[in-house]
């Protein structure tokens, strides 16, 4: 039975038995591991606490053929402020679901990994309803990206024409991964249209990080254009809803 060490927040934890629990965990080195906890769902010992959804620290973890174990954990941040204000633990909630569906096991993660800190502690310090959508949008676009699925917002997807100055009213397609140009977009059924203030939405919100975008508040009718895309574009990539995304819904 070899043992190994690794950095990892829990994407989630759910009863595998009895007495113990199943989390899946994601590491920057490692990818996402699932792994079960003996004892945790019991209540006692210092896995019940450590083995949550939210949490990131130092895993000490041991080999299995199917599912490693978890033998030690040493909390670097709880993340328990969430728990506080139910649409931040939903929108966490989210990040998290959204992280676990767009990687593969046991491949690296480090972009990835290091998005869905930020994504948690930024919700965590700042659950106003009015600050999430854009805290969700950052991590949408900078999860995609992480993965291999970043939406193209410059180029036309189909014809490769440079789209610039973004128009009036610009198409985006979730089934060619991002913009399209005016002629492209009349050949596309699937197509979003984003006004010019969301497409430049997205573009500023793709190349920012959390601390420029901390204070940032977009208006009901852009987000909801901008959401539309990245909805369109994870749904074409996911090929099935995530719950924690309907419950968030239904609560906003």
């Amino acid at each position: 039975m070899g043992l190994y060490k690794c950095e990892a927040v829990v994407l989630r934890a759910e009863p595998f038995s009895e007495a113990d629990r199943l989390a899946v965990l994601l590491s920057p080195e490692i990818g996402k591991v699932r792994a079960v906890a003996r004892g945790a769902q019991r209540g006692r010992g210092h896995l019940c606490a450590s083995v949550q959804p939210f949490v990131s620290g130092s895993f000490v973890l041991w080999q299995g053929r199917s599912l490693d174990g978890i033998t030690q954990v040493e909390v670097r941040t709880a993340h328990r402020g969430l728990s506080q204000n139910l649409e931040a633990m939903l929108a966490a909630s989210y990040c998290c679901d959204l992280s676990d569906a767009l990687t593969e096991e046991r491949q690296e993660a480090q972009a990835l990994h290091g998005a869905l800190l930020a994504a948690l502690g930024w919700i965590e310090a700042n659950p106003d309803p009015a600050a999430l959508p854009v805290a969700l949008r950052w991590f949408e676009l900078v999860a995609l990206a992480a993965s291999g699925f970043g939406p193209e917002l410059v180029q036309c997807t189909a014809c490769g024409s440079e789209l610039g100055e973004p128009a009036a009213r610009t198409g985006f397609s979730p089934q060619g991964g991002g913009v399209v140009c005016g002629d492209c977009a009349a050949e596309d059924e699937a197509v979003v249209w984003l006004s010019r203030n969301a497409l430049r939405g997205l573009r500023y919100v793709a190349a920012s990080p959390p601390a420029a975008l901390a204070g940032v508040r977009v208006g009901p009718r852009t987000m909801a254009e901008m959401r539309a895309a990245l909805d369109g574009l994870i749904g074409h990539i996911l090929q099935r809803p995530l719950k924690s995304r309907a419950l968030l819904d239904t609560l906003s």
